[in-house]
């Protein structure tokens, strides 16, 4: 069955989506052109991680991209570098994920897909939402991944919801009284929103985005490296380093072994301490009558742990890498 209601969060670092059968869908936020297996030997391991994508305007020709994890070996492997997302490369992403979870019609005479989700970190919300809105109603194109059968993508409904927002509305429930505090931590920003329980809205004052995040993390582990190897750490190897020293493993390299645990054990420290100092800021007095501090987003999961030393009542939320689509998605359901 085709999915009727989708939610796309398509995050700096990661794009998460999931859709009102079930389905969920992350993978990096990462795109390149697909120029095929040029040794010919692809076959022979196996499907390689990551997706192979189709995109084709209607009445246009097709391009070929290779998205996610696919993407990283690449040479002209793409990501946000930016708070601007270009158009292009978040389409592509949007497109790949929906499909992957569900949505698209087949077929000589398609339907559109009922009704899309998204989200806007929340200092571009109010300036970005309409353009975002009016720019993907305006989306049309067949797409096909991993050489699945064309599916016809076109949105009948868009609905741009700000960031963190969507943390709220995963929850089944929240105190009934005082103040809740809710920290996003994506990629290259983190959302933060007070909400006051009684009034059951958020203070504006008291909530925005922060221009730090994760990718500070990859920052400081990268340059760890180059003061232990003596020369840069390749761009499209980040991950795999970063994801080695996030569990405490060494990498081999000529013949040695680096061991980067601490340094990112330092940074994920000097992070979360940037982010807690910067928030209690900005929620003043508020602070002392917080009764929970929600900690989201994929980057809970690595600064979750010094997050909570420091912010009042703090926990990390069941699945904090899609808590974002979920409430999207429940908020687009109704």
């Amino acid at each position: 069955m085709s999915a009727k209601v989708i939610a796309c969060d398509v995050g700096y670092g990661f794009v998460k989506a999931v859709s009102d059968t079930g389905s969920r869908v992350v993978f990096p936020s990462l795109v390149a052109p697909d120029r095929g297996d040029s040794l010919g030997v692809g076959d022979l391991f196996g499907r390689p991680p990551g997706h192979t994508v189709s995109l084709r305007p209607p009445g246009g020709g097709a391009e070929s991209y290779l998205v996610g994890e696919a993407a990283r070996a690449s040479f002209l492997a793409s990501g946000f570098l930016g708070a601007e997302k270009p158009a292009e490369m978040h389409d592509v992403l949007l497109l790949a994920a929906c499909y992957l979870a569900g949505a698209g019609s087949e077929g000589h005479l398609p339907g559109q897909v009922p009704r899309l989700a998204v989200g806007l970190p929340l200092a571009l919300y109010r300036p970005q939402r309409d353009a975002l809105r009016e720019r993907l109603s305006r989306l049309a194109a067949w797409a096909s991944v991993d050489g699945g059968p064309e599916r016809y993508f076109s949105f009948r409904e868009v609905r741009v919801y700000p960031q963190g927002v969507g943390v709220v509305f995963a929850q089944d429930g929240l105190p009934g009284h005082g103040f809740a505090g809710i920290i996003d931590v994506g990629h290259l920003t983190v959302d933060y929103l007070l909400v006051d329980l009684e009034a059951g809205r958020p203070v504006p004052e008291a909530s925005g985005s922060l221009e730090v995040g994760c990718h500070l993390l990859a920052k400081e582990v990268a340059r760890a490296f180059r003061e232990a190897a003596g020369e840069p750490l390749p761009h499209r190897l980040e991950g795999y380093v970063l994801r080695a020293a996030a569990e405490g493993r060494p990498v081999g390299y000529r013949g040695r072994e680096l061991d980067l645990s601490r340094a990112y054990r330092e940074a994920a420290a000097e992070v979360a301490t940037a982010v807690s100092k910067q928030v209690l800021s900005a929620w003043a007095d508020w602070a002392k009558f917080i009764t929970l501090t929600l900690l989201a987003g994929g980057g809970a999961l690595a600064l979750g742990a010094e997050l909570a030393r420091s912010l009042p009542s703090a926990r990390v939320v069941d699945d904090p890498t899609f808590a974002n689509a979920l409430g999207f998605l429940r908020m687009a359901s109704r």
